[in-house]
């Protein structure tokens, strides 16, 4: 069974979004200015934890190409 959030829960979740930096914050110094349009990627709060579930994160390419390759075709 496939559970889509706002089936769920309703509206709760409109316009909800995390922002996942693509350099790692534990690499970025202390000097360094994030440009947010180079830097930041918004991504739905599940793929956010998901990049997040190796030491070094995934890249959203390679989670794009786990999702691909275990896709379900209904």
């Amino acid at each position: 069974m496939i559970l889509i959030f706002s089936e769920t829960c309703g509206d709760i979740d409109k316009n909800f979004i995390h922002v996942h930096h693509l350099k790692e914050i534990s690499q970025i110094g202390e000097e360094y200015e994030i440009d947010p349009l180079k830097d930041l990627r918004p991504v739905c709060p599940n793929c956010h934890a998901i990049l997040h579930r190796q030491k070094q994160a995934y890249t959203i390419e390679e989670l794009k190409e786990i999702i691909n390759k275990n896709k379900v075709h209904l």
